[in-house]
């Protein structure tokens, strides 16, 4: 397999930025903005702007570099696939953004965007745990991989609930990843990871606070499943088997916030997709911090998991892996009940036969069972 030089990396993530940036700037389509958002100038642009500027920056790389066109004439199947399905999501999501399209209908195309790219090679048939377990998916390898697809694609969207989040959190996501891809010998993988983080960077300027331009579902969809699909096969090794354990390190926040977000709303007995205001930005944003303040402390966050998963990759000493993934879960634990998640989720509605039983079993008392008349 061809190699690629870090001339062709830094090449591509100029490309994908510089032209993001222009489109973000320049698109002027009223159209691409809800009624409200368009008397302030706030445009849904980020998808258009990010697909765009991955897909220019790969073309004009290929005619500069040989090695980076052979590998994608190599690879034009899973190349052409996996920007077909991203097309299939960027599509969706523009049409969310405009007409807010029924979450049956986007979970629809989301599962058959998912299944494209299955189909032309992008699956999770083997999984390695930690210190060497693996085990074969065999015939749930399909359901496994469109799961993580949609389920990472919604994860980006929903932590999209502050101006610059989801586009850093991506760029922070991505560059590690892609250095592990290019580790792995997945010179293509690592290459498109670059892309999509300088696609990224160019449209974060104008995203920042307050911003005038807007990721949008069609951003924030498109940004997750390309994250999602392009982490299978970055951290793939010479076995076939996915190092599952590294994707989802470097993904550690918006996999927490979705994972907290439909655990509270279920035990709170609420529809798990209903929005609300109680992530894990919004609740930082209670604390007093400014919008930046957030900011700053999410981009932290991710820059620790981001560590982790170098660490957990690079790094072959059980000690310093252990080390990562203490540091993981003390921040996972940290988020929990720092930010008063474990005891707002502990006076949930669903949790309250849970409490009477412990009280009882404290208080020495059974609990009187149902129908019981108190005295």
């Amino acid at each position: 397999m061809s190699s690629l030089g870090p001339d062709v990396y830094v090449l591509v993530f100029a490309l994908a930025a510089a032209v993001a940036w222009v489109l973000t700037a320049l698109l002027p389509l009223r159209a691409l903005a809800r009624p409200a958002e368009a008397r302030i100038g706030r445009r849904r642009v980020g998808g258009l702007a990010v697909f765009a500027g991955l897909l220019v920056a790969l073309l004009l790389a290929t005619l500069v570099s040989s090695d980076l066109a052979d590998l994608i004439d190599a690879d034009r199947k899973e190349t052409a696939g996996l920007l077909g399905a991203g097309l299939m999501i960027l599509l969706v999501g523009l049409l969310d953004d405009l007409h807010e399209v029924n979450f049956k209908v986007k979970f629809t195309v989301q599962a058959a965007a998912a299944g494209l790219a299955f189909l032309v090679g992008y699956r999770i048939e083997d999984v390695s745990m930690p210190w060497g377990a693996s085990f074969p998916l065999e015939w749930a390898a399909p359901v496994v991989t469109i799961f993580w697809l949609v389920f990472l694609s919604n994860a980006i969207n929903l932590i999209d609930g502050k101006d610059g989040l989801a586009g850093g959190v991506a760029i922070i996501a991505a560059l590690p990843l892609a250095l592990i891809a290019h580790n792995v010998d997945r010179p293509l993988v690592a290459v498109e990871f670059v892309a999509l983080a300088g696609a990224c960077a160019g449209f974060l300027p104008l995203n920042l606070p307050t911003a005038s331009r807007l990721l949008g579902d069609s951003g924030a969809l498109l940004v997750g499943f390309l994250l999602a699909a392009l982490a299978i096969e970055g951290s793939t090794g010479v076995t076939n088997s996915m190092f599952v354990s590294v994707p989802i390190v470097a993904l550690g926040f918006p996999i927490l916030d979705t994972v907290l977000s439909f655990t509270r709303r279920i035990i709170d007995l609420r529809h798990p997709f209903l929005r609300d205001l109680d992530h894990i930005q919004h609740r930082l944003e209670g604390t007093g911090l400014s919008d930046s303040g957030v900011l700053f402390a999410l981009y932290g966050l991710c820059l620790l998991f981001a560590g982790a998963a170098l660490t957990i990759h690079f790094v072959e000493a059980v000690v310093a892996e252990f080390l990562a993934f203490f540091a993981y879960f003390a921040a996972i634990l940290l988020v929990i009940f720092g930010l008063g998640y474990a005891r707002s989720m502990w006076q949930a509605t669903a949790m309250e036969s849970m409490r009477g039983v412990l009280a009882a079993a404290v208080g020495g008392r059974r609990p009187p069972k149902a129908g019981a008349k108190s005295r």
